[in-house]
């Protein structure tokens, strides 16, 4: 099956192209450049497997919550792919792609950055979310960890909060593992089990998804309240 995969939800974006067994991968980690270096990328990932757009079966990246700017940098450039070539674009829950490698593992929680001391996250058990995606203090989250069960924290904010929850709560049985902290391999093999089931793909119409407000979002309101 041939693909293209972007990981899109924090700073450090991931692009990837396969084609079967074979897969290209390019990972950059350059914060506000996102937006010079994603569309350079995703040609060379694609000529380095000798592909074509119009010969893709599908396009995926990670939906959110993550990045604003970089979801809607993502979003935006496999959309164009679908209107230009009609490749389907499939988008898979960040939380979700991060812990696809562990889907084994009795219990997960997928961590993202957002803002200061807050994550996004959600627990997963045999690959089966437990819990909505929610955003919370890390004090908060750790009140969740269990003291007689070891916790498997994974994605790209996994090893700072591990580290900040075994200084305030020692009790808790908690580990953070990173796998090259990109997603590419789980939205691809996500995305393609949401085309065996017959899911549809993304509509012209549907965004990132979002779990809390846009500082800008914040800034009119308050703008409107005053």
């Amino acid at each position: 099956m041939k693909a293209l995969a972007i990981d899109c939800a924090v700073s450090k974006i991931a692009i990837a192209a396969k084609d079967d067994e074979k897969t290209v991968k390019l990972v950059y980690d350059i914060g506000i450049r996102q937006s010079e270096k994603l569309l350079p990328a995703v040609d060379f990932v694609m000529r380095e497997l000798q592909l074509l757009p119009a010969q893709l079966d599908y396009c995926c990246l990670t939906l959110g919550p993550g990045s604003f700017t970089g979801l809607r940098l993502g979003l935006s450039t496999l959309k164009a792919l679908t209107l230009a070539c009609g490749v389907p674009v499939y988008g898979i829950p960040s939380l979700e792609a991060y812990a696809w490698p562990f889907a084994e593992a009795e219990s997960v929680v997928s961590l993202l950055a957002a803002k200061e001391d807050e994550y996004f996250y959600q627990f997963f058990a045999k690959g089966q979310a437990l819990t909505d995606i929610e955003d919370k203090p890390g004090s908060d989250i750790e009140g969740l960890l269990s003291t007689e069960r070891r916790t498997i924290a994974v994605g790209p904010a996994a090893s700072v909060f591990v580290e900040g929850a075994r200084e305030s709560s020692p009790l808790v049985l908690l580990e953070a593992f990173d796998r090259g902290s990109d997603c590419t391999e789980g939205l691809f093999a996500l995305a393609e089990r949401k085309r065996a089931v017959g899911e549809k793909a993304l509509e012209d119409y549907d965004g990132p998804l979002y779990v809390r407000k846009s500082e800008a979002e914040l800034v009119l309101e308050a703008k409107l309240r005053t």
